[in-house]
């Protein structure tokens, strides 16, 4: 068993020889220091396993050093050592993160019995943390690699990858799951259990983002009263995540470029160069070849990120996905807000399989969010009916369709629906009144029914070569016969 580095942060001679003297005894190494500044740099040099502070320090509170301790190492404990009139500072070190506190004077079995207990709740709290995030990335994991083939390629390539420290670049439309791409790949990855950090490249500008992603020392400009550490810092050990990387300023780039290269960099305002040990991988819903064109973007930091590049393609070339897709959402979001569990209509269904879904998986996820809080499905169908009357909707297709994806298909000519002056098929009836919209609804039904069951009578009812010709789903074309009321004679 390794031993237990514990630092010591206190100014008096007096109290941190005598915590030393028991800590030592009990089979630790003790790092003293006297002041925050040297506590931070010891902290830095040490990588303890539990940090005691004192409140008054020369240089200013001890509480001031819980929150970056905390940011550099959210799995280290820090005890606070109180006086009997320190409450108020008490109660902010346990806002700010400490794990526990002792009040002066104690005894020694009682230091070391405090730091065995934090030690070892510590242990416990991580451990089911990762046992939490395995399960779930388990869940995601069957979530996102379901059904399609599409993503039955792309579930291949993460499996490959996923345990080196290749870097990735995720691309694909928003909405289409890139984040959650990213996370199955730190979750499949030995740095499972260390720290996943996100950074959004669009969301800040590019001083805040400069500072965000390197941290600053004390001093390096006005407002810096105190030293900031960087997400590369905070991911140290794990992996970090810079999505819309494509939005990164030119300067920038270029020192993340030099991380790439160098697996070291600069703070702002810093003179010593800081080691980082962490996998980088980017996202982006754009070209970046087109950008690299355009010169906004350095094309050898193009060339370091794009390694391995996983595209994840939209839910419109997925649609089989939609079902349990719909199904875990109807699941999380029902638990969430305390909702009995509720199923989709196939009419609705139906409605989602044809579907475009440009806002992609996160449409359907809101989609599905707002019809268990509102629990009116009626609407959602009125608004998707709506969708179809403007086009949003896929329409079936009158003109020649290839069976199957590849090149070689042969065509299949679509012959023209007849008419009903000489067959057996009924008439279309229309309402004796109403609008132009609703008669143009019944039309289109009945010219959807009468298409669908050509194809069909074409392909001898071979619905999966039906749903090819057609270009919509298997299971849309399983709806769309029941609705209709087509059979097999």
């Amino acid at each position: 068993m390794s031993q237990n580095v514990i630092l010591l942060v206190d100014d008096d001679p007096v109290f941190s020889r005598f915590t030393e003297n028991v800590l030592t005894e009990g089979g630790m190494k003790v790092i003293p220091a006297f002041n925050k500044a040297e506590g931070l740099e010891l902290f830095e040099r040490h990588n303890p396993t539990c940090v005691i502070l004192d409140i008054f320090l020369p240089d200013g509170s001890g509480v001031d050093l819980i929150k970056p301790v905390r940011a550099a190492a959210p799995k280290v404990p820090i005890i606070i050592v109180s006086g009997q009139s320190e409450v108020d500072e008490v109660v902010r070190a346990m806002k700010d993160g400490a794990n526990d506190y002792i009040k002066k004077p104690f005894r020694g079995e009682e230091l070391l019995l405090k730091i065995q207990i934090v030690l070892e709740a510590t242990k416990t709290r991580w451990e089911l943390e990762a046992l939490k995030t395995q399960s779930h990335a388990d869940e995601e994991y069957k979530l996102l690699f379901s059904l399609s083939d599409r993503m039955n390629k792309v579930q291949a390539i993460v499996d490959q990858v996923a345990n080196t420290d290749i870097t990735v670049l995720v691309t694909g439309e928003s909405g289409t799951g890139k984040e959650l791409v990213v996370k199955t790949l730190h979750k499949s990855s030995d740095r499972v259990t260390e720290p996943f950090i996100k950074v959004n490249c669009a969301a800040l500008p590019r001083e805040l983002l400069e500072s965000e992603l390197f941290g600053f020392e004390k001093g390096a400009f006005t407002g810096a009263h105190r030293r900031k550490y960087g997400r590369f810092e905070i991911a140290q050990n794990g992996t970090i995540f810079l999505d819309e990387i494509s939005e990164m300023h030119m300067d920038l780039q270029s020192k993340l470029l030099h991380v790439l290269q160098e697996k070291q960099f600069y703070r702002i305002g810093g003179e010593r160069e800081v080691k980082v040990n962490c996998r980088i991988l980017t996202a982006t819903n754009k070209k970046l070849e087109d950008t690299v064109e355009e010169g906004r973007f350095r094309r050898d930091l193009f060339y370091r990120i794009n390694v391995v590049n996983i595209v994840v393609p939209p839910l419109r070339e997925r649609k089989e996905d939609i079902p349990l897709l719909t199904d875990y959402f109807l699941s999380r979001y029902a638990e969430m807000y305390n909702r009995d569990s509720v199923t989709v209509s196939p009419r609705l269904m139906e409605m989602f399989l044809d579907y475009s879904w440009p806002g992609n998986i996160r449409e359907l996820e809101n989609n599905i969010k707002r019809f268990i809080i509102l629990g009116n499905e009626a609407q959602l169908i009125s608004e998707f009916m709506r969708k179809r009357q403007e086009g949003s909707l896929a329409a079936i297709p009158a003109r020649e369709e290839r069976v199957g994806s590849g090149t070689n298909s042969p065509p299949v000519q679509m012959a023209p629906v007849p008419r009903n002056e000489n067959n057996n098929e009924e008439e279309l009836v229309l309402p004796d009144k109403g609008t132009l919209k609703e008669v143009a609804k019944i039309a289109q039904r009945r010219a959807e029914k009468d298409m669908i069951g050509k194809v069909l009578e074409q392909t001898r009812w071979n619905r999966r070569k039906a749903a090819q010709i057609l270009d919509i789903s298997y299971k849309a074309l399983l709806y769309k016969i029941k609705e209709s009321g087509l059979n097999q004679d």
